[in-house]
C-alpha cells in the first residue's frame, strides 16, 4: 500500500530541525531569507494577493499552507487558495503539482516565485478577514511555508494599501521595498505566524504601566471621522494597565520589549487569541472586555512560553493533540480571575458569584461522569462539531481546568500551611522551564513540578489529586477544599417542569421563536417525558395546547407545573400525530459561595483564603 502523501510533509518537518542546527552554524539562513508581499489591491472581493520568492532551490520546492491555526480545530485553509503559480527568477513559468490538499510540489532551481489569491472574510481573532474597511491576518492562515526551511530568516511587504490605512504589527521593521507600504522581518516562519497583523482605519493609543509600554489599536464599526465609539478609552487603558500590573507583579517577570492589544469591537465573533507579544480580542459593541483581556495577557507566559511539551514542535500539517489545556486554558482562566479580583475590578462577590458559577456550568453536564479533564483537552480537536457542544457528550477543559486550578491551589497551600500556592507554582513553571526553553510533559510534568515545589510530604495528596481529577472523572470535592479556604457552598436546588426534549439545536428547550414557526427535535432525553410519550428525534412540533407556538417555548413549559398535561401537534414525515402527555421534572441547582464566618483571618482557612484572594502570601 502506498503510504499518503502527507507523510513526505512530516519527513519535511524533520528535516527543519536539521536545517535549524544548520543555520545555527553558518550565514546561509540570515542570507537566504524567504520573501512574502501580501497585495490588498482586491480588497473589494475579500481577496489577499500572495507571492512568496524562495531563494536557492534544488531541483524541487515543497510549499504547503497549515491546516490549523488559532483554534484547536483542522480548518484546511488551503481550500481558500486560488489560481496558484510559480515562475523561475527570469520570469518563466514552472511546473506545479498538487500532492495532497495543503501541499504544493514546483519542479525548477534557483529563485522560484509562487504566486496566488486567498480569500478570508471571516471577522474573527482566530480567522483572517479583507475588505473596504480593513484588513486582519493571522499569517498562518494565508502565507504559504516551506517545510524544510521554516527556520529561515523572512520578510513579508504590504503592498496596494490605502493611504488612509495603518498597520499594527509585533514584528520588526524592514527598509521599505519597492512598491511595498510597509516592510517587516521575521526570525522564522514560525516568529512571523505568531504575530497577527491589523490594517485599517483604527484608533491607537499607548498604555504605559510602570516601566512597561503596552501599545493599543481599536478597530469598530464606528472607527470613522467624526463618528461615537463604541468603547471608552479611559475605561479600557485603565483595565489594562491594572491587568498588566497585576500579571507582571505575579510572575515577577515582563518577557517582551512592548506589547500590542488589538481589539475589534463589533465585528463578529467574541473571544481572544493570545500571541508571544501581542492578542488580538473581539468584543461586542459596549461589552466589557477586562476578564478576556486579563486571560488573554496571562498567556505570554502560560501557553506561550510555559508550553506542553506535545504541542513542540508545532506541526502545522495535522492535528496536534494535547492532554495539558486544562491547565495551559483552565488554569490560565484561574489566575484570569484572580487577576479581576486582585486588580481591583472585581469584587469579592463578583469573585463569589462567578466561581458559584463555574461550578454551576460543571455541574450541568452529565459528561463530567465519563469525560476527565485530560480527554476534554485531547478531544478539543472536535470542538468544531455541534454535537460534541452538547452537555451529554463534553465537558470544558476551560470550565474544569479552571476549578481544578482553584482546588490545586487551597491543596498546595493547605499542605505547606500556606508557604506555598499556585502563584509559586507558575513562578517556578517559568523559571525551570520558559527561561531555558523547556517544555513540560503535559500533566506529569504539572504534578511533578508541584510535589517537588510543595515537598515530599504532599507528595501523596498531589499524586491522588492528579489521579482521580486530572485523570480521572472523580466529582470535584468542590465543597470540602473551599471550607479548607475559608469559603462556604450552599446548594440550592429546586424541581421545574421539563420536556425531556432538546429543540433546534438549542441545549434548553428553546430559543425565542416567532408564532407558527415549527420546532424540530433534536434530541430526546433518555427516560424523559418526550421519550415516554413516543416523540422521535426529528419530529417537527407546530402547535402546543391547540395554538400556535408560544414567542418563547422555554418560557411556556417553565410556566407549566411538573406533571401538568400538555397537548403537541407534531409533524413526523408527511405525517401529523397528536401527543398528550405529562411534564416531567429536572432539579434545578444554584450555587452560592460566601466567606465562612468561623474561618477567622489568622485561622489555616482564613489565611489560605486571604492569600488566594489578594495574592499577599507566605509564598516565595
Amino acid at each position: 500500500m502506498t503510504a499518503p502523501a502527507t507523510t513526505s510533509i512530516q519527513a519535511d518537518i524533520l528535516r527543519y530541525f536539521a536545517a535549524a542546527v544548520f543555520c545555527l552554524l553558518s550565514s546561509t539562513c540570515a542570507q537566504a531569507t524567504i520573501r512574502y508581499s501580501v497585495s490588498l489591491a482586491q480588497r473589494d472581493q475579500n481577496l489577499f494577493h500572495v507571492s512568496i520568492t524562495v531563494p536557492a532551490a534544488d531541483r524541487e520546492l515543497v510549499l504547503a499552507l497549515p491546516v490549523w491555526n488559532a483554534l484547536y480545530q483542522v480548518r484546511d485553509f488551503a481550500h481558500r487558495v486560488e489560481r496558484l503559480r510559480a515562475s523561475d527568477a527570469a520570469g518563466r513559468p514552472l511546473p506545479v503539482i498538487k500532492s495532497d490538499p495543503q501541499t504544493w510540489r514546483v519542479s525548477g532551481s534557483g529563485a522560484i516565485t509562487v504566486d496566488y489569491f486567498i480569500l478570508w472574510d471571516e471577522p474573527s481573532p482566530f480567522s483572517s478577514d479583507v475588505s473596504a474597511n480593513h484588513a486582519f491576518l493571522n499569517f498562518a492562515e494565508v502565507l504559504l511555508y516551506v517545510p524544510s526551511r521554516r527556520s529561515e530568516a523572512v520578510r513579508v511587504d504590504f503592498a496596494d494599501v490605502p493611504r488612509s490605512w495603518h498597520i499594527a504589527v509585533a514584528l520588526d521593521h524592514a527598509a521599505l521595498s519597492d512598491n511595498a507600504a510597509y516592510s517587516f522581518t521575521a526570525q522564522s516562519y514560525d516568529v512571523l505566524v505568531d504575530a497577527p497583523a491589523e490594517l485599517g482605519r483604527f484608533d491607537e493609543f499607548t498604555v504605559e504601566a510602570g516601566e512597561i509600554r503596552a501599545d493599543v489599536v481599536v478597530h469598530s464599526a464606528t472607527t470613522e471621522p467624526g463618528s461615537r465609539p463604541a468603547w471608552s478609552r479611559d475605561r479600557l487603558s485603565d483595565q489594562i494597565r491594572r491587568i498588566i500590573t497585576t500579571e507582571t507583579a505575579l510572575m515577577r517577570d515582563v518577557p517582551f520589549r512592548r506589547f500590542l492589544f488589538i481589539f475589534h469591537v463589533g465585528l463578529g465573533a467574541g473571544g481572544g487569541m493570545e500571541h508571544s507579544n501581542s492578542t488580538a480580542i473581539s468584543i461586542e459593541s459596549g461589552a466589557d472586555p477586562a476578564s478576556v483581556i486579563a486571560h488573554e495577557f496571562f498567556h505570554v507566559w502560560n501557553v506561550k512560553r510555559i508550553r506542553p511539551s506535545s504541542l513542540e514542535p508545532v506541526d502545522y500539517s495535522r492535528m496536534q493533540p494535547t492532554a495539558a489545556l486544562w491547565f495551559a486554558e483552565g488554569v490560565t482562566s484561574t489566575v484570569g480571575d484572580y487577576t479581576m479580583l486582585r486588580s481591583g475590578l472585581w469584587t469579592r462577590e463578583q469573585f463569589y458569584s462567578d466561581l458559584a458559577g463555574q461550578i454551576a456550568s460543571l455541574e450541568s453536564r452529565p459528561a463530567r461522569e465519563w469525560q476527565s479533564a485530560e480527554e476534554s483537552s485531547l478531544d478539543a480537536w472536535f470542538e468544531k462539531y455541534p454535537l460534541y457542544h452538547r452537555s451529554a457528550f463534553s465537558i470544558s477543559y476551560y470550565n474544569k481546568g479552571q476549578l481544578l486550578g482553584i482546588l490545586l491551589d487551597i491543596l498546595l497551600r493547605e499542605k505547606t500551611a500556606n508557604g506555598i500556592g499556585l502563584d509559586d507554582l507558575l513562578r517556578d513553571l517559568n523559571e525551570e522551564y520558559a527561561r531555558k526553553g523547556r517544555f513540560y510533559e503535559d500533566s506529569a510534568g504539572i504534578r511533578d513540578a508541584a510535589i517537588k515545589l510543595a515537598g515530599a510530604d504532599a507528595a501523596p495528596a498531589l499524586e491522588e489529586f492528579f489521579s482521580s481529577y486530572v485523570s480521572g472523572t472523580a466529582p470535584l470535592p468542590m465543597q470540602n477544599y473551599l471550607a479548607r479556604a475559608g469559603l462556604e457552598l450552599r446548594l440550592v436546588e429546586s424541581s421545574i417542569p421539563d420536556l425531556g426534549a432538546m429543540l433546534t439545536g438549542s441545549p434548553a428547550v428553546s430559543p425565542s421563536v416567532e408564532p407558527s414557526i415549527s420546532l424540530t427535535i433534536v434530541q430526546v432525553v433518555p427516560g424523559g417525558a418526550a421519550e415516554q410519550a413516543g416523540l422521535r428525534r426529528g419530529d417537527r412540533i407546530l402547535t402546543a395546547d391547540h395554538r400556535s407556538l408560544p414567542l418563547n417555548f422555554q418560557e411556556w413549559i417553565e410556566s407549566r407545573s411538573p406533571g401538568e398535561v400538555i397537548h403537541l401537534r407534531v409533524r413526523r414525515g408527511d405525517d401529523e400525530r397528536e401527543f398528550s402527555f405529562a411534564l416531567g421534572h429536572r432539579t434545578e441547582r444554584s450555587y452560592f459561595v460566601r466567606e465562612d464566618p468561623a474561618a477567622k483571618r489568622n485561622s489555616l482557612p482564613g489565611r489560605i483564603r486571604e492569600s488566594i484572594l489578594t495574592g499577599a502570601n507566605g509564598g516565595s
